[in-house]
C-alpha cells in the first residue's frame, strides 16, 4: 500500500501517526523503587520513584519500561474496558471517538500487546465497530454536501477522518467529470489580459 495509511498498518520508529497515538496517556503504577525518575510523578519531590506509585504516563514511556523486568505496570483505559466495548457493541456510530481518543483505533492495536487477558476481546471491538462505522463513514463522504465536511468528521478519531477526506476528494473528482468540467479548456490569463490591452490600444 501506498500514502499516509501505510503507518496504521506497518507501525515504524519514524510513522508520525505511530508517535501520536502512544502519546495517549495510560494509568500505571510502579513495581519497584526507581532510582532518579522521581519527575515522572508531578505530584513528588522525591528523586527517586517509590514503589506503588500511581500516576497517568504516556503509552511509549510505558512500551519501555515493560520490556524485561516490567518496572511499571499498566492499567487499561477506562475507553477500552468491558463497560466502553459494549456500549460500541450496541451502537458504535452515535459513539464519538475523537472525545475518546482522536487514534482511537490505532492506540487500541498498541494496547492489544501489552494486556493478554483483555487483547482479544480490545482487537475484536475496534475491529468490529471499525466496520460498522465505515459504512456510515462511506455514506456521508458520498452524500454530504459542500461546507458540511467538518461536522460529519466531529465524531470521528484520526484514521476515519483521513480515509473521510480521500473519499470526499475522489467524489468530487468524479463529478466534475462526469459535469464535464474536470478538462475544459479555459483561456489563459495572459491571453485575456493581452486583448485587454489590445482592445484599449484600438480605442485609444
Amino acid at each position: 500500500m501506498s500514502g499516509s495509511l501505510d503507518v496504521s498498518y506497518t507501525p515504524h520508529y519514524f510513522s508520525l501517526m505511530d508517535i501520536l497515538a502512544t502519546q495517549e496517556r495510560v494509568p500505571c503504577v510502579s513495581n519497584a523503587t526507581l532510582p532518579r525518575i522521581g519527575f515522572l510523578d508531578p505530584g513528588s519531590d522525591e528523586t527517586d520513584l517509590g514503589a506503588g506509585t500511581k500516576m497517568d504516563q504516556p503509552f511509549w514511556i510505558l512500551d519501555g519500561m515493560r520490556v524485561g523486568k516490567k518496572y511499571m505496570s499498566m492499567q487499561l483505559p477506562k475507553a477500552y474496558k468491558e463497560t466502553y466495548r459494549e456500549i460500541m457493541l450496541a451502537d458504535p456510530n452515535v459513539v464519538n471517538l475523537h472525545k475518546l481518543g482522536p487514534h482511537y483505533f490505532e492506540f487500541g492495536r498498541c494496547l492489544m500487546k501489552h494486556t493478554p487477558e483483555e487483547g482479544e476481546h480490545i482487537g475484536d471491538s475496534i475491529s468490529t465497530a471499525f466496520k460498522r462505522r465505515l459504512l456510515n463513514m462511506l455514506d456521508a463522504a458520498q452524500n454530504c454536501r459542500d461546507g458540511e465536511e467538518i461536522r460529519e468528521m466531529s465524531k470521528m478519531d484520526e484514521l476515519e477522518r483521513d480515509l473521510f477526506k480521500k473519499a470526499y476528494a475522489k467524489r468530487k473528482e468524479i463529478s466534475s467529470w462526469v459535469n464535464r468540467q474536470h478538462y475544459q479548456i479555459n483561456t489563459s490569463s495572459m491571453v485575456t489580459n493581452f486583448k485587454k490591452r489590445k482592445a484599449m490600444q484600438i480605442s485609444s
